[in-house]
């Protein structure tokens, strides 16, 4: 069954990885609708020897909820099939991993961890994991990962936060988050000693795009409008570097880049404090609206298309 309000998907899927980007979603393209099918035969031609059900099925609920894809299905005989085509933003960020491939991973990044912030809905309830992962590996940096501790800690803070859906994930659906870390440039996760064991590292810069979405995080969850400086204090220092996985060493040399680099972006110095103020919501991408409550939570299910699966 596919996951709903009722029964929130608390899980951040072990196939949902960077590994099936630049064989799966960097091919698709604009104005094209796509059945699961036509996305195993995409995955298959690739190269990679892989199924291909779980793998399709999963990324593309993912995408789904951050809006690079938007979904439809259709009753074909008896079965259901599920489609998925590009959204603008989903072509917008194709088309800058050619050009730019930090702000590609920024960018991803920065969907996934404030899709739940931003929502409040618990469709995002995986992407609230997504958060947790990030901010506690933030918080104890630089470190070596125990992701066993670490998970515990998460299902204990999960059970507190949802006390109605006994949230349920395993090692791996923590573990599922590393690779997104490890691929941003610079990387914030990366091999120390042995393959198998990840290092912490706050990032020492991250691109100007991302650190003028994490401010204009800081406006949207805190309801500020735009246009009003924001007298910057250690605590929104420490949530914006969370955001961006920086060093909060850092925060000051990224936000005169940010300055230098966007318009409507100002950085102001008073007697007292210094203030950043934005002038309006980024105007270099297109952010999803997650007031849209269409239901795309089917898209998550253990159901699958009847076609390929005999």
């Amino acid at each position: 069954m596919g996951s709903n309000n009722n029964n929130p998907a608390f899980q951040f899927r072990n196939n949902v990885s960077p590994h099936y980007l630049e064989p799966l979603f960097l091919r698709l393209t604009e104005g094209r609708w796509y059945s699961y099918a036509d996305l195993r035969k995409i995955l298959n031609d690739s190269g990679l020897a892989v199924q291909g059900r779980d793998i399709v099925q999963y990324n593309a609920a993912v995408w789904s909820l951050v809006r690079l894809v938007e979904t439809r299905s259709e009753i074909e005989g008896r079965s259901k099939v599920n489609y998925i085509q590009l959204t603008s933003l989903g072509r917008q960020i194709i088309d800058t991993y050619g050009t730019n491939q930090p702000l590609f991973y920024d960018i991803i990044h920065f969907l996934f961890y404030s899709s739940w912030q931003r929502s409040l809905n618990l469709k995002w309830a995986r992407l609230w994991l997504y958060q947790r992962v990030c901010d506690v590996l933030w918080d104890e940096a630089p470190a070596k990962t125990d992701i066993k501790a670490l998970t515990i800690r998460l299902q204990s803070e999960s059970r507190l936060a949802f006390p109605a859906h006994l949230p349920s994930f395993p090692n791996r659906s923590v573990g599922a988050v590393f690779p997104w870390l490890g691929a941003l440039k610079p990387a914030f996760l990366a091999p120390s000693g042995n393959r198998n064991q990840l290092f912490s590292e706050r990032r020492s810069h991250c691109t100007p795009q991302l650190f003028h979405l994490a401010i204009d995080l800081l406006y949207t969850t805190n309801d500020l409008r735009y246009g009003t400086p924001v007298a910057v204090s250690d605590e929104h220092i420490q949530a914006i570097c969370r955001t961006c996985l920086l060093d909060t060493e850092r925060f000051w040399s990224m936000a005169e880049l940010t300055q230098m680099s966007i318009r409507g972006f100002e950085i102001k110095r008073g007697q007292w404090a210094t203030s950043i103020t934005l002038a309006g919501p980024p105007n270099w991408i297109s952010l999803p609206d997650f007031s849209d409550e269409t239901d795309d939570s089917g898209l998550d299910g253990e159901e699958e298309e009847g076609e390929d699966e005999q």
